[in-house]
C-alpha cells in the first residue's frame, strides 16, 4: 500500500469564512475477490460511520447476482501508514418488506439497487436508498432497516421523482437516488438524483451540463422542499461516444450547505472507463423551492450556488469510480476526516479504492 500526501486549499461559500485546508492522508486499495459470510466485497456505492461506536457500514449495489443483495458492518483504520481495510464484521442481507431477501434482477420482481446508506443518528436503524427497478415499475425509495437487515419502513420517492409510463416525464432509468444524507441536525433527510428528470432537460453532454433535484424529506419520507443543482458537462470526450456525469453522493455540512460529489465516466476504445471526480460545496441559501414546478426546462430557475472544493484529477494518482462518501472521526490535531470509496462494478480492471482526507477548519 502506498500513502500519498498532498495539501489542498478548499474554497468556502463566502469570503468572510477562513478557507479550510484538506490533506490527502492516504489512498489505498482493498484486495479484489473478498467474500464474507456469503457476500462479495465489491460494488461499494455508499458507506457511513456511526460516531457513537466508530463502526462503519458499506453497501454494495450487487443485484443478488453474487449472493443476496447486502451491506457490511465493519471497521476502518484511517491512520496514515495503516491498511485501509475494511475489517468486515457482519454481512447484512437487504430485505423486502415481507422479510424476504431481494431476488436476482432476472426473477421478474423488484431487484435491489443499493446506492447509499446512513446510520440513523437517533436510533440503531440504518437507512439505505435504492434506485428502483425500472423494468418492473418499482419506484426509487429509501428503506429503513435494523442492523440485522430486518425491514422497518419504506419511503417511496416523491411523485415527480418516480418512473412514469409515458416516458415523457419522471425519472430516467439508472439515474435516480444516488446520494443520501441526514441534515446537520438529524431531523430531516437529503436525497439527490443522479441525473435530470426527463422534463428538467437533457442529461449532461460534453457541451453542457444539466439540472438535478436535491430533495429534503422529513423522517417519515414526506417532501419538505426541492432545489435545483447544476451538474457539470461530461469531463472529456469519449472516442466511442459513451460518457456521462452525475451526482454520486452528498453530505450535509451545515443547515444550508451540502458537499456534492460529481462523478464523470468516459468510455475508452478498450472498453474501460476513465473517471473524473469533483467535489463541490453547494449553498442552498438563495435557491428557490422547485417542488411545485413541473419542469425546470420551461423557464429561468434560481439554482443552488456551487464552489469547487477539489478536482481529483489534480491529485496525481489514478482515481476510480468514487461513489461513497462519509465523515470519519476526528484526528489528534483537531482536524476531521472525510472518507471516499469506489464502486469497482465487479470489474477486474477496476479497483476497490479508499481515499482519506483530513479537513482542517
Amino acid at each position: 500500500m502506498k500513502t500519498y500526501l498532498l495539501a489542498l486549499t478548499l474554497l468556502t461559500a463566502t469570503p468572510t469564512v477562513a478557507a479550510p485546508r484538506a490533506t490527502l492522508i492516504k489512498a489505498c486499495e482493498t484486495p479484489k475477490g473478498i467474500v464474507f459470510q456469503g457476500g462479495g466485497y465489491g460494488g461499494i456505492s455508499g458507506m457511513d460511520r456511526d460516531p457513537r461506536s466508530g463502526r462503519w457500514v458499506f453497501i454494495s449495489d450487487d443485484k443478488s447476482e453474487r449472493g443476496p443483495s447486502h451491506a457490511f458492518l465493519g471497521r476502518l483504520d484511517l491512520r496514515p501508514g495503516k491498511p485501509c481495510g475494511p475489517t468486515l464484521e457482519a454481512m447484512v442481507p437487504l430485505r423486502r418488506e415481507d422479510g424476504a431477501t431481494f431476488p436476482d434482477r432476472k426473477a421478474g420482481t423488484e431487484a435491489a439497487d443499493g446506492e447509499t446508506i446512513r446510520f440513523d443518528p437517533t436510533s440503531d436503524d440504518l437507512l439505505w436508498a435504492t434506485e428502483g427497478d425500472f423494468e418492473h415499475g418499482d419506484p426509487p425509495a429509501v428503506r429503513r432497516m435494523g442492523r440485522d437487515g430486518r425491514p422497518v419502513a419504506r419511503f417511496v420517492a416523491p411523485p415527480n421523482l418516480r418512473f412514469q409510463p409515458d416516458g415523457r416525464t419522471g425519472a430516467r432509468k439508472n439515474a435516480t437516488f444516488e446520494g443520501l444524507s441526514w441534515s446537520a441536525d438529524g431531523r430531516s433527510l437529503w436525497v439527490s438524483m443522479e441525473q435530470p428528470l426527463v422534463q428538467d432537460g437533457p442529461i449532461p453532454s460534453v457541451a453542457e451540463g444539466g439540472l438535478v433535484r436535491l430533495s429534503r424529506l422529513d423522517r417519515s419520507g414526506r417532501l419538505l422542499a426541492q432545489y435545483a443543482y447544476r451538474i457539470d458537462p461530461v469531463q472529456d470526450a469519449s472516442p466511442v461516444g459513451v460518457g456521462d456525469n452525475g451526482v454520486s453522493e452528498i453530505l450535509a455540512l451545515d443547515a444550508r450547505r451540502l458537499l456534492v460529489l460529481e462523478r464523470s465516466g468516459v468510455k475508452g476504445r478498450d472498453g474501460r472507463y476513465a473517471y473524473h471526480i469533483r467535489l463541490y460545496l453547494a449553498d442552498l441559501s438563495r435557491a428557490e423551492d422547485v417542488s411545485r414546478r413541473p419542469g425546470l426546462a420551461d423557464g429561468p430557475v434560481r439554482v443552488a450556488t456551487k464552489r469547487l472544493l477539489l478536482d481529483f484529477d489534480r491529485l496525481g494518482i489514478r482515481i476510480d469510480n468514487l461513489e461513497a462518501m462519509a465523515w470519519g472521526g476526528p484526528l489528534a490535531d483537531g482536524a476531521r476526516t472525510l472518507v471516499l470509496a469506489s464502486d469497482d462494478n465487479y470489474d477486474a480492471s477496476q479497483t476497490n479504492q479508499i481515499l482519506v482526507l483530513s479537513i482542517r477548519p
